[in-house]
C-alpha cells in the first residue's frame, strides 16, 4: 500500500502557499502511474495576511480536508504540536512578512518574525529527524542591480530589512545543511509572481496596501483605487519605465514539485554541501508600460494611470538570470505575460467585484 509524504506548508494559505498546495495535489508531476495523492499536505498559517476563507476553498478544489493549524511560527510551543503529531517528509516554507516599507518602518518585526520563526522551525527539524526544507526566498537579496545576478554569493545585496531577513535566513539554512550530513535545503529566489490560479478561485488580495503592479491593477479595477501611478517615464528603457521579470504563480507553484521529486531522488550531484540555490523567473524582461498595456489588451478593458516621479529605490531593469535551474532540472514557466494578465482579471471578476 502507498503511503503518501507529508508535507508542511507554512503560510499555505497565503498568496504562493495556497497555489502550491493545489499543485502538490496535481498528479501530473508524479510518475508514469500518476500515484494518487503521493503527497498529503498539512498547513500552517496565523492568518495575519490572510483569509482563513481560502482553507474550504482549498479542501474543494482537492477533493479532501487539509489538517490546519491556525499559530505563528514565533510560537514554538505550538508549532512543535504539529510535528509531534505528524510525520513530516519535508516543509516548504512560505510564512513571514514581506512588506518592504513595513520592513523599513518596523524592521524588528521582520527580524522576529521571519528569523527567528524561521530558526523555530529548523530546530524542530533537526529534533524531529525532518530533513527536507525548501525555503521561500526572494531575488530582493540581491539589492537593485541593472544587471542579470545568477547565484554567485559575491552578487547578494540586499537594501532593506525585509531582503535583509530573507539573506540571513539562506545563511542560516546552508550552515545547518553543512553542519548537518542528513539535512537538505533548496532555496528559491523568485522574481515577481503575478496572477491567480486559472479557475478564477484563488489569487492576490493582499490585506495591506499594495505597491506591486498586479494587484494595484487589481484594485484600480475593483474601485478601491480612483488613478494608479507608474513611477518614472524617463528611465534609458525602449519606453522610459523600468523593466522586470513577471512570472505566473503557478508556474512559481509548480517549481516547488519538480524541487521536491529532486529531494527524493537524492541528487547527491545537485546537493553541493546538502544545498541548492536557484533563481526563479522566466528570463524575460517587460516594462511597466508594457505590462499596462498587455493587461488593456487582454481584457478588453482601460486601465486610469498617470506618470509620477521616479520611485526611491526602484532599479531600472531587474532581471536575474534563471538559467540554472532550467538547466538543471528541466523546470521552466510556461504561461506567457498575456495569460498572467487574463489569469489576474479572471479572479478580479469573480472574487473582488468589477467596477463599471
Amino acid at each position: 500500500m502507498f503511503n503518501p509524504k507529508i508535507i508542511l506548508v507554512t503560510g499555505g494559505l497565503g498568496y504562493i502557499g495556497s497555489h502550491t498546495v493545489i499543485e502538490l495535489y496535481n498528479r501530473d508531476y508524479f510518475d508514469e502511474n500518476k500515484i494518487k495523492n503521493k503527497y498529503k499536505v498539512i498547513i500552517v498559517d496565523d492568518c495575519s495576511t490572510c483569509s482563513k476563507d481560502i482553507l474550504p476553498i482549498l479542501e474543494k478544489m482537492i477533493g479532501e480536508k487539509i489538517p490546519f493549524y491556525e499559530c505563528s511560527i514565533c510560537d514554538k510551543i505550538a508549532l512543535e504540536e504539529v510535528f509531534k503529531n505528524h510525520q513530516i517528509y519535508a516543509i516548504i516554507h512560505f510564512a513571514g512578512k514581506k512588506s518592504v516599507e513595513e520592513s523599513v518602518v518596523d524592521p524588528l518585526k521582520y527580524y522576529e518574525n521571519n528569523f527567528v520563526g524561521t530558526l523555530n522551525l529548523i530546530e524542530l527539524c533537526l529534533k524531529y529527524n525532518v530533513n527536507n526544507f525548501i525555503f521561500s526566498s526572494s531575488c530582493t537579496v540581491y539589492g537593485n542591480r541593472d544587471d542579470s545576478p545568477n547565484e554567485n554569493e559575491k552578487m547578494l545585496f540586499p537594501i532593506n530589512p525585509y531582503g535583509r531577513t530573507k539573506l540571513f535566513i539562506e545563511y542560516m539554512l546552508k550552515d545547518t545543511a553543512k553542519a548537518n550530513k542528513n539535512f537538505r535545503t533548496a532555496l528559491l529566489r523568485y522574481c515577481n509572481p503575478v496572477a491567480s490560479h486559472p479557475s478564477g478561485e484563488i489569487g492576490e488580495d493582499p490585506f495591506q496596501k499594495p505597491t506591486n503592479l498586479f494587484p494595484v491593477i487589481q484594485n484600480l479595477i475593483r474601485g478601491t483605487l480612483k488613478e494608479m501611478t507608474i513611477f518614472g517615464k524617463d528611465y534609458p528603457t525602449k519606453d522610459g519605465t523600468c523593466i522586470r521579470d513577471y512570472i505566473h504563480v503557478s508556474d512559481i507553484a509548480q517549481g516547488h514539485i519538480i524541487v521536491l521529486n529532486v529531494f527524493e531522488k537524492e541528487n547527491e550531484k545537485l546537493f553541493n554541501e546538502n544545498y541548492v540555490i536557484y533563481n526563479m523567473g522566466t528570463n524575460k524582461g517587460y516594462s511597466v508600460k508594457e505590462v499596462v498595456e498587455t493587461y488593456e489588451k487582454a481584457n478588453n478593458i482601460k486601465l486610469n494611470y498617470k506618470y509620477g516621479e521616479r520611485r526611491k529605490g526602484d532599479a531600472i531593469i531587474a532581471l536575474p538570470d534563471c538559467s540554472k535551474i532550467y538547466k538543471d532540472l528541466g523546470w521552466k514557466p510556461k504561461i506567457g505575460l498575456k495569460e498572467m494578465c487574463k489569469d489576474s482579471f479572471n479572479y478580479v471578476k469573480k472574487h473582488l467585484k468589477v467596477i463599471n
